[in-house]
């Protein structure tokens, strides 16, 4: 009985080299389109996280602006020489309003006239320049809303007092939110809005993180 080894070999040759064959063009264009969508919605992706977390950040920084302001207030020391020099933080949402409007949305002042109210030329310190992509998007005090509210603080009490004009006392509400939101950007989700909160026992808080 003989056997052909060289036959054998060549069938064999044959069938490997039909299984090792590549893509197609329809496959390799098909591959190329879904690696395409998937990196562009990635990159979507992370533009969106990288502002929330700059928009996290810009709300944490006002929100320790405003216990800086606090602990200020209730200090036994000042450059005024008067243990009962009144601190606080003027809010708007309208920039023109402030001294120097140039991009700034709240400014720290030192009470002068005992008003309870930011005036003109109390200025302390710079004015509250947010990331020209984040504005002050709205400011509740209570359920109604205000283009202006100033948080005041008086020694000894870490208590916050409201006042949304400077012609009479304070509001007597319990709590005042501070909208900080993304430019030109609608929606009221985390990554578009962050809340500060300032409650009139002195708590000072950033909601939706």
């Amino acid at each position: 009985m003989s056997f052909n080894f060289l036959a054998s070999t060549k069938v064999t040759k044959n069938t490997v080299s039909s299984k090792q064959s590549g893509f197609g063009l329809v496959e390799l264009m098909v591959s190329i389109s879904v690696m395409t969508i998937v990196s562009a919605i990635i990159l979507a992706r992370q533009d969106a996280f990288n502002s929330a977390v700059l928009l996290r950040s810009q709300a944490y920084e006002i929100a320790l602006a405003l216990r800086e302001v606090q602990l200020s207030a209730v200090s036994a020391s000042g450059d005024s020489g008067s243990f009962r020099t009144v601190y606080g933080v003027y809010f708007t949402d309208d920039a023109s309003l402030l001294a120097d409007p140039a991009n700034g949305y709240f400014q720290v002042f030192k009470d002068g006239n005992d008003n309870g109210f930011y005036d003109s030329g109390e200025e302390y310190g710079p004015v509250g320049k947010l990331d020209e992509r984040f504005e002050v998007r709205e400011i509740r005090i209570g359920s109604g809303t205000e283009a202006e509210v100033s948080v005041v603080f008086v020694r000894p009490n870490f208590d916050a007092l409201f006042y949304d004009d400077g012609a009479g006392g304070p509001v007597a509400e319990s709590v005042v939110e501070i909208d900080v939101a993304r430019r030109d950007f609608p929606g009221s989700g985390p990554d578009v809005v962050r809340t500060i909160e300032i409650t009139s026992t002195g708590q000072i808080a950033v909601l939706g993180s």
